[in-house]
Protein backbone atom coordinates (compact mmCIF):
# COMPACT_ATOMS: atom_id res chain seq x y z
CA UNK A 1 0.00 0.00 0.00
CA UNK A 2 1.27 3.47 -0.84
CA UNK A 3 1.82 6.02 1.90
CA UNK A 4 -0.72 8.79 2.11
CA UNK A 5 0.39 12.26 1.30
CA UNK A 6 -0.88 15.40 2.88
CA UNK A 7 -2.91 16.29 -0.20
CA UNK A 8 -5.06 13.13 -0.47
CA UNK A 9 -4.59 9.90 -2.37
CA UNK A 10 -1.32 10.26 -4.24
CA UNK A 11 0.75 13.26 -5.06
CA UNK A 12 -1.21 14.60 -8.03
CA UNK A 13 -3.87 17.25 -7.83
CA UNK A 14 -7.02 16.33 -9.76
CA UNK A 15 -7.30 13.83 -12.58
CA UNK A 16 -4.51 13.60 -15.16
CA UNK A 17 -4.73 11.31 -18.23
CA UNK A 18 -2.21 8.47 -18.41
CA UNK A 19 0.96 9.20 -20.37
CA UNK A 20 2.16 7.02 -23.28
CA UNK A 21 1.84 3.25 -23.75
CA UNK A 22 -1.26 1.27 -24.59
CA UNK A 23 -3.38 3.03 -21.95
CA UNK A 24 -2.51 6.43 -23.43
CA UNK A 25 -3.57 5.36 -26.94
CA UNK A 26 -6.80 3.83 -25.68
CA UNK A 27 -7.60 6.99 -23.74
CA UNK A 28 -6.88 9.17 -26.79
CA UNK A 29 -9.14 7.14 -29.13
CA UNK A 30 -11.93 7.14 -26.55
CA UNK A 31 -11.73 10.94 -26.33
CA UNK A 32 -11.77 11.29 -30.17
CA UNK A 33 -14.79 9.01 -30.42
CA UNK A 34 -16.69 10.96 -27.76
CA UNK A 35 -16.01 14.28 -29.55
CA UNK A 36 -17.18 12.88 -32.89
CA UNK A 37 -20.37 11.45 -31.41
CA UNK A 38 -21.21 14.71 -29.64
CA UNK A 39 -20.64 16.72 -32.85
CA UNK A 40 -22.76 14.30 -34.83
CA UNK A 41 -25.64 14.53 -32.36
CA UNK A 42 -25.63 18.34 -31.99
CA UNK A 43 -24.84 19.17 -35.60
CA UNK A 44 -21.97 21.22 -36.95
CA UNK A 45 -22.11 25.00 -36.44
CA UNK A 46 -22.54 27.31 -39.43
CA UNK A 47 -24.10 24.65 -41.70
CA UNK A 48 -26.86 26.17 -43.79
CA UNK A 49 -30.45 26.92 -43.25
CA UNK A 50 -32.66 23.93 -42.57
CA UNK A 51 -34.88 22.83 -45.42
CA UNK A 52 -38.33 24.38 -45.16
CA UNK A 53 -41.25 22.04 -44.71
CA UNK A 54 -43.71 22.04 -47.61
CA UNK A 55 -46.99 23.88 -46.94
CA UNK A 56 -49.97 21.61 -46.29
CA UNK A 57 -52.16 21.04 -49.33
CA UNK A 58 -55.84 21.83 -49.03
CA UNK A 59 -58.16 18.85 -48.97
CA UNK A 60 -59.74 18.12 -52.36
CA UNK A 61 -63.50 17.89 -52.49
CA UNK A 62 -64.86 14.40 -53.11
CA UNK A 63 -65.91 13.80 -56.70
CA UNK A 64 -69.30 12.38 -57.37
CA UNK A 65 -68.18 10.31 -60.37
CA UNK A 66 -65.05 8.24 -60.48
CA UNK A 67 -63.03 8.78 -63.63
CA UNK A 68 -63.92 6.43 -66.47
CA UNK A 69 -60.97 4.17 -67.31
CA UNK A 70 -59.80 4.20 -70.86
CA UNK A 71 -60.75 1.10 -72.86
CA UNK A 72 -57.96 -1.44 -72.76
CA UNK A 73 -56.85 -2.58 -76.16
CA UNK A 74 -55.34 -6.02 -76.37
CA UNK A 75 -51.78 -6.09 -77.56
CA UNK A 76 -51.34 -7.92 -80.83
CA UNK A 77 -50.66 -11.59 -80.17
CA UNK A 78 -47.11 -12.66 -80.83
CA UNK A 79 -46.66 -15.74 -82.93
CA UNK A 80 -45.30 -18.60 -80.82
CA UNK A 81 -42.02 -20.07 -81.98
CA UNK A 82 -41.92 -23.80 -82.61
CA UNK A 83 -38.61 -25.59 -83.23
CA UNK A 84 -38.79 -27.95 -86.19
CA UNK A 85 -36.31 -30.76 -85.49
CA UNK A 86 -36.73 -32.43 -88.85
CA UNK A 87 -33.31 -33.55 -90.18
CA UNK A 88 -31.47 -31.50 -87.55
CA UNK A 89 -29.40 -32.43 -84.56
CA UNK A 90 -30.44 -31.80 -80.97
CA UNK A 91 -29.17 -28.27 -80.15
CA UNK A 92 -28.63 -29.14 -76.48
CA UNK A 93 -26.23 -32.03 -77.07
CA UNK A 94 -22.53 -31.24 -77.30
CA UNK A 95 -20.93 -31.19 -80.73
CA UNK A 96 -18.08 -33.45 -79.62
CA UNK A 97 -19.03 -36.51 -77.62
CA UNK A 98 -16.64 -37.29 -74.76
CA UNK A 99 -14.71 -40.50 -75.20
CA UNK A 100 -15.86 -43.15 -72.78
CA UNK A 101 -12.94 -45.04 -71.36
CA UNK A 102 -13.65 -48.26 -69.54
CA UNK A 103 -11.33 -48.98 -66.68
CA UNK A 104 -10.39 -52.57 -67.10
CA UNK A 105 -8.29 -54.18 -64.44
CA UNK A 106 -6.23 -57.30 -64.90
CA UNK A 107 -8.31 -60.39 -65.49
CA UNK A 108 -8.05 -63.06 -62.85
CA UNK A 109 -9.78 -66.34 -62.19
CA UNK A 110 -12.68 -67.28 -64.47
CA UNK A 111 -12.41 -63.98 -66.39
CA UNK A 112 -9.21 -65.24 -68.07
CA UNK A 113 -10.79 -68.47 -69.32
CA UNK A 114 -12.96 -69.30 -72.30
CA UNK A 115 -15.82 -71.81 -72.28
CA UNK A 116 -13.96 -74.27 -74.54
CA UNK A 117 -10.94 -74.28 -72.16
CA UNK A 118 -12.71 -75.47 -69.01
CA UNK A 119 -13.56 -79.06 -68.11
CA UNK A 120 -16.67 -80.03 -66.14
CA UNK A 121 -15.53 -82.07 -63.14
CA UNK A 122 -18.80 -82.53 -61.24
CA UNK A 123 -22.25 -81.30 -60.25
CA UNK A 124 -23.24 -80.59 -56.64
CA UNK A 125 -26.79 -80.40 -55.41
CA UNK A 126 -27.81 -78.09 -52.55
CA UNK A 127 -31.22 -76.88 -51.39
CA UNK A 128 -30.92 -73.65 -53.42
CA UNK A 129 -30.10 -75.50 -56.65
CA UNK A 130 -27.20 -77.08 -58.51
CA UNK A 131 -23.56 -75.97 -58.53
CA UNK A 132 -21.00 -76.95 -61.15
CA UNK A 133 -17.37 -77.86 -60.38
CA UNK A 134 -15.10 -76.92 -63.29
CA UNK A 135 -11.37 -77.31 -63.80
CA UNK A 136 -9.12 -74.85 -65.65
CA UNK A 137 -6.24 -76.02 -67.89
CA UNK A 138 -3.74 -75.11 -65.15
CA UNK A 139 -5.46 -77.49 -62.71
CA UNK A 140 -7.29 -74.89 -60.59
CA UNK A 141 -10.88 -75.67 -59.67
CA UNK A 142 -13.81 -73.26 -59.60
CA UNK A 143 -17.44 -73.47 -58.46
CA UNK A 144 -20.03 -72.02 -60.83
CA UNK A 145 -23.59 -70.95 -60.06
CA UNK A 146 -26.36 -69.82 -62.43
CA UNK A 147 -25.67 -66.31 -63.89
CA UNK A 148 -21.89 -66.48 -63.20
CA UNK A 149 -19.70 -65.25 -66.06
CA UNK A 150 -16.82 -67.07 -67.67
CA UNK A 151 -14.48 -64.98 -69.77
CA UNK A 152 -15.97 -61.73 -70.99
CA UNK A 153 -18.78 -63.10 -73.07
CA UNK A 154 -20.21 -66.30 -71.50
CA UNK A 155 -22.85 -66.61 -68.78
CA UNK A 156 -24.04 -69.75 -67.00
CA UNK A 157 -27.63 -70.15 -68.17
CA UNK A 158 -28.60 -73.50 -66.61
CA UNK A 159 -27.11 -76.26 -64.44
CA UNK A 160 -28.68 -79.72 -64.52
CA UNK A 161 -27.53 -83.05 -63.03
CA UNK A 162 -26.25 -84.02 -66.49
CA UNK A 163 -24.31 -80.87 -67.40
CA UNK A 164 -24.03 -77.10 -67.61
CA UNK A 165 -25.30 -74.73 -70.32
CA UNK A 166 -23.55 -71.45 -71.19
CA UNK A 167 -25.05 -68.52 -73.09
CA UNK A 168 -22.23 -67.05 -75.20
CA UNK A 169 -22.56 -63.58 -76.77
CA UNK A 170 -20.65 -62.80 -79.90
CA UNK A 171 -20.52 -63.54 -83.60
CA UNK A 172 -22.68 -66.47 -84.67
CA UNK A 173 -23.19 -68.16 -88.02
CA UNK A 174 -26.71 -66.73 -88.28
CA UNK A 175 -26.92 -62.91 -88.36
CA UNK A 176 -30.29 -62.78 -86.55
CA UNK A 177 -29.05 -64.72 -83.50
CA UNK A 178 -26.63 -62.82 -81.29
CA UNK A 179 -26.16 -65.47 -78.58
CA UNK A 180 -25.46 -69.16 -78.85
CA UNK A 181 -25.80 -71.94 -76.31
CA UNK A 182 -22.79 -74.08 -75.43
CA UNK A 183 -23.35 -77.17 -73.30
CA UNK A 184 -20.77 -79.11 -71.29
CA UNK A 185 -21.85 -82.63 -70.32
CA UNK A 186 -20.64 -84.55 -67.31
CA UNK A 187 -18.69 -87.64 -68.44
CA UNK A 188 -20.08 -90.89 -67.16
CA UNK A 189 -17.37 -93.07 -65.73
CA UNK A 190 -17.43 -96.62 -66.95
Amino acid sequence: MRPRSSRGWGTRQGWVPPQGGVLGLRWMWTLVLCVMVSLGLTGCPGGGSPTPTPPPQPAQPAQAKPPVPAPVTAAPARPTYVYDARNRRDPFRPLIEPRQVKKVGPKIGLATLEVNEIKLAGIIWEPRGFLALVEAPDGKGYILRVNDTVGGDARVAKITPEGITFEVKGPTPLPQVRTRLVELRLRKEE
